[in-house]
Formats: structure tokens, sequence, C-alpha cells
């Protein structure tokens, strides 16, 4: 008896996942570590599990973007280096320490509070790990003030309870064909380093590279780098997946089972709007996914699905909880799988090409998966977990 109720599912392939990171590791120089980014719930992959996976094929620590989903990993017994590459506000500054987590600082003045708020506690606790960031063209978060940087520096250097761990930056176009703006910005993070060891600081973990960057300059993997994108199977850009440096297996399939099979006596209208007119003859099936679980609307009489190995189309608008296809050839029937993301036979479905018929990048598509749909997790093709938060598992 399968472990949820629902005929619509995720499946993620825990194989894929650790195959991209030996992927990783054969391209990158030898001394250079991997940090797994599971934020987002490991990409709409499932953090906890694709944590596991990617410690397991070789990666050393796990980053995420907020401490309460850093707080997530721990309570399911992962107890690798966890960094947070997001703000933490001050008052959850001793959840990071009872945790063991490691927080990103980039101004002085919250590395300041933060000394004096945790040097206040009786008894002293064990220093708080802080990788500072700096800004060398994103725009977002980060120092971009030599001077404000050596003030944290040296704030973390004389603190007893904070730890300098490491230094980081974050490229903004590092999976485009002109290199020049990603060029500029590592010169100006070398800027910084040097900045440091000019004032005789020893630096500590170093590492800017995203997966974009590490598939184009693994030179510039310093200590580790973090594997985002490219550890669920996904290339950063379509010019990246053009290039081949790597080759990376997609982890993740969405799929369901047709809930109703209608065949067209006359012409009947299909969905909200009347935007489709089924024509006699047509076979009309409906599944139980919409856009409440993630799956967009946008792709309403545009997207396609696979049944029995074939490209077949979405008619009408999708949904809230459910979506229609039109079966041009064979027979269809309640039960029957259907693949919405992944491969099916001879055909495949890709995120980018989804992506694009969407407008946007594959990023978004796994992460726009929400709790609603169980995640099943295979290992040697034989499930080996699930998640499903509806029925209280993680």
């Amino acid at each position: 008896m399968k472990p949820f109720c629902r005929d619509t599912w995720v499946e993620v392939d825990l194989d894929a996942i650790r195959a991209n990171v030996e992927t990783f590791r054969r391209h990158l120089p030898r001394q250079t570590g991997i940090m797994a980014v599971v934020k987002a719930d490991g990409y709409g992959h499932g953090a906890v599990q694709a944590g596991r996976e990617a410690l397991a094929g070789g990666a050393d620590s796990l980053a995420v973007a907020m401490l309460d989903e850093a707080l997530v990993l721990r309570k399911a017994g992962i107890e690798a280096p966890l960094l947070v590459l997001g703000y933490t506000p001050l008052d959850s500054l001793a959840e990071a320490v009872r945790w063991d987590i490691q927080l990103t600082a980039y101004h002085p003045e919250w590395v300041q509070s933060a000394h004096a708020q945790l040097a206040e506690r009786k008894p002293a606790s064990k220093p708080l790990e802080i990788h500072l960031k700096v800004d060398t063209g994103m725009g977002r978060i980060g120092t971009q003030s030599i001077p404000e940087l050596l003030a944290m520096a040296d704030r973390l250097n004389t603190s007893a309870v904070l730890r300098w761990k490491g230094i980081f930056t974050h490229f903004a176009c590092a999976d485009e064909e002109d290199t020049t703006h990603v060029q500029s910005q590592h010169d100006c993070f070398q800027e910084m380093l040097q900045a440091l060891t000019a004032a005789g600081y020893e630096l500590p973990q170093v590492h800017c590279c995203n997966s974009a960057a590490a598939i184009r300059f693994p030179e510039w993997g310093y200590d580790t780098i973090r594997l985002g994108i490219s550890l669920y199977g996904l290339y950063p850009s379509p010019y990246l997946k053009e290039r081949q440096d790597v080759s990376l297996v997609p982890a993740l399939q969405l799929k369901t089972r047709i809930s109703h099979v209608k065949r067209a006596a006359k012409p009947f209208t299909v969905s909200y709007g009347a935007t489709y007119t089924a024509s006699p003859g047509e076979v009309v099936a409906s599944l139980p996914i919409g856009y409440a679980d993630g799956f967009s609307r946008s792709l309403s009489n545009r997207g396609f699905a696979l049944h029995n190995g074939r490209r077949v189309a979405i008619i009408g608008r999708v949904c809230m909880d459910q979506t229609m296809l039109r079966i041009d050839e064979g027979n269809a029937s309640v039960g029957d799988e259907v693949i919405l993301y992944g491969r099916q036979g001879e055909e495949e479905i890709s995120l980018d090409e989804v992506a694009a018929l969407l407008g946007t990048i594959n990023y978004e598509i796994p992460c726009m998966l929400n709790y609603r749909i169980p995640r099943v997790y295979r290992k040697n093709r034989e499930i080996v977990d699930y998640a499903h938060a509806l029925a209280g598992k993680r």
C-alpha cells in the first residue's frame, strides 16, 4: 500500500543527485570542497533527502537561505557543517549557536551587536561561526567597503563568542557567454582578499563559485564551491547546457494518473472560460493536479504531457486542482500514468522546455511544486523513502 492517497507525485532519483556531485568532484581541483545548496526545500526536491545524498556522494557541507531551513536539517539528524547564506535576525542567534549553524554577516553593526549579545550569555556559549559576505557586483546583501570588511574581520578575530569561518561572494552573470561582468566580480573579490592579507589577517574558508562559475571556472574553486541548481541535474543557463563542460543527470519527474476519460459524442467546451472546444471523437482525460500544486495556469492550452510515450496537449485552462489533456492516439484509461515533467519512453518534457514556455528559468519550475504533492525517492530504481507534508512526514 502506498503511503499517500493521491495519484500525483514528484519522483526524485537520488542516484542522479549523487552522480551530479561526483561529476563536479571530478571537474574541480582536488583540494576544492563542495557545499551542496539545499535551500527552498532542495529546489523542490526535498532538502533532507537531497542533502543526505549529496553528503554521501562527496559534498562536505550544506547551505540554505534562512535559519528556519537549517533547523529542519538539524532536526532531521544531519550533522554536517551548515551555512545560512542570507540574513539572520539578531534575536535568532541563540538558536544558531544551539544547533551549531554557521551564519552570514555583512555589516559591522550586526557583527558588533552579535558579539555583545552572545558575550552577555551565562555560561559562556560556544562560538558562533560566521562567514563574511562581500558584494562584488550582485547588488544584494554584502559589504562593498574594504574598511567595513576589515572592521568585521577585526571584531571576529578578537571575539571569544564569534569565530571567523569563511568569506564569500556571489556572481550575477557567471552563466552568460560574455564573461566581462563575472571577471570583474572575481577581480574585485581578489582585491578584497588581498586587502585582508595585507592587513595581516589569515584567510578562513574562501568560496565564490555557484554552479555556473564552477562549471565555467573550476580554477576559481578556492576552498569550496556552492553547488545549487546543478546538484539536481539542471544547467544554470541554455548557454552552459550547450557547452557541455559537464554532463548532468536530471533528478526530478512530476507524475500523475488519469482520473477520468470522456470521448466527445458532440462538441463540448473544456474548463473555465470555455477556451477550448472538444470536437466529436476527441478523447479528453482529466488529471488530479492544478495550479494550487504549483503546476502553472500559464500552461493552459499551451503545455504538453506524456502518455504512453507520446506527447499530448494540455487543453482548456489549468484549474486549481485539475488539468485536462487531449489524447490523440491510442487508448486512455483511468489510472494510466502521465508524465508532466520528465521522460517516458523516447519522449521527454524537460524543466528547461517548461521554463522556456513560461518565460522563466528552470530554477523556478521545481521550486513551484508545493507541499500538496508527495515526494517519492528512488535508489537503484527502488523506492527507498517518501515525504508528504499533508501526511505529516518530511
